[in-house]
């Protein structure tokens, strides 16, 4: 199983560092290259030379746009768009001119507000927008227009705003294509700041705690840590959306849209798994270390699954330990509390070990099982079954 979920990963923690380094190189230069950038952005994909210079123009906006406004863990602001454009490049064959623009300008409307920018860099930021869209014919730039409206939260609940998504697929199935690179991109993005695990078998180590008398524990080496706190909830709070956006797009059958929407719907899966597989054994390494813990945890989400646990969302009143988290992080998310919750369950080492295994096991089940949902889960928001 273990070798078949490889095979349709779209990215290695590997491949996203590596390609995630060389796009920040180029960003950082003293003289930025901009053919260059977009050489490596493409990657493969060939694009007409009027199609490049209408990139070029998008690289305009966003430079002026971001400028040196950094992300949350400070990595630069521009450096999440750019990389979206670059895995779309990769994992779309023969990606179309909105794909490509629509990844570079996705969160455009979000994150480059002129209350944010300030009048002068945002009235500046517009004239390069409105530079790429005259490079447009009319019906491309109300077609760009539209797709940026669409791809921005327009601070709407989470699974409101993904249903606004998903009610334009058939129209215009690269939106979906775009927001499942975006969600990759978010979710790799915190292993930026760590060292990866795929030199270490996580099923392996399963195995070994479950059934090897004199098994001695996981030995990651020094340079393995648990993320921090701030990091952490950042991590949980990725994998939460996941798991919203992988449900709504099965429930409404999506994920057969086309060929491509398969392929990334698959990959952001397994990325969610390759994630979860990491803070796992993160926590196996250096908080929960006791072999015979670990095998009872193991034990636990075991139970937990077969039972039923991962086919709804339950009221805490079920009786087990997970259930009503799902319902929690929902309310606590309409609260504006959602931080202050997944930052107490990272905490809670064995609660926190519970989640992230329960995580992998549901996202294998979007991959494994054609028909498999989280009943509970709807645009409405989450209700218990």
């Amino acid at each position: 199983m273990s070798d078949q979920r490889a095979s349709r990963e779209l990215f290695t923690i590997e491949q996203f560092v590596t390609l995630s380094a060389k796009i920040n190189y180029q960003l950082s230069a003293h003289a930025l290259r901009k053919p260059v950038l977009l050489s490596l952005l493409l990657g493969p994909t060939e694009v007409h030379t009027k199609d490049q210079e209408i990139l070029l123009d998008a690289f305009d906006v966003l430079q002026t746009g971001y400028a040196e406004d950094r992300r949350r863990l400070g990595t630069p602001g521009i450096l999440h768009p750019m990389r979206t454009t670059a895995m779309i490049a990769r994992a779309v064959h023969e990606p179309t001119l909105m794909h490509l623009l629509g990844g570079l300008l996705h969160d455009k409307q979000e994150d480059l507000t002129e209350t944010r920018l300030g009048s002068e860099r945002w009235n500046e930021m517009q004239l390069h927008f409105g530079r790429l869209l005259d490079r447009l014919d009319c019906s491309s730039a109300e077609q760009l227009t539209r797709r940026i409206d669409v791809l921005s939260n327009h601070s709407e609940t989470y699974e409101a705003y993904l249903g606004r998504i998903l009610d334009h697929a058939y129209e215009m199935p690269d939106l979906l294509h775009v927001k499942l690179m975006d969600r990759l991109d978010n979710t790799f993005d915190i292993h930026l700041q760590h060292p990866g695990i795929t030199k270490f078998n996580f099923y392996r180590a399963v195995f070994d705690m479950l059934f090897l008398p004199n098994f001695g524990g996981v030995t990651m080496g020094r340079f393995h840590f648990m993320p921090d706190a701030r990091e952490g909830v950042m991590l949980l709070s990725q994998l939460f959306k996941d798991l919203i956006f992988l449900t709504l797009i099965r429930k409404e059958k999506l994920d057969t849209l086309d060929s491509t929407t398969r392929r990334l719907f698959i990959g952001l899966a397994v990325a969610g798994i390759r994630e979860a597989q990491w803070l796992a054994l993160e926590i196996f390494n250096t908080c929960i270390t006791s072999v015979p813990n670990q095998r009872e945890i193991l034990l636990e989400v075991m139970q937990y699954c077969t039972q039923g646990g991962i086919e709804g969302v339950h009221l805490e009143s079920r009786g087990g330990r997970l259930d009503g988290m799902l319902l929690s992080v929902f309310a606590a998310q309409i609260e504006g509390k959602r931080r202050e919750l997944l930052t107490e369950l990272f905490e809670d080492h064995e609660r926190l070990a519970l989640m992230v295994l329960t995580f992998i096991v549901v996202f294998a089940s979007y991959i494994n099982d054609p028909e498999y949902t989280v009943r509970g889960i709807g645009r409405d928001g989450m209700s218990a079954q």
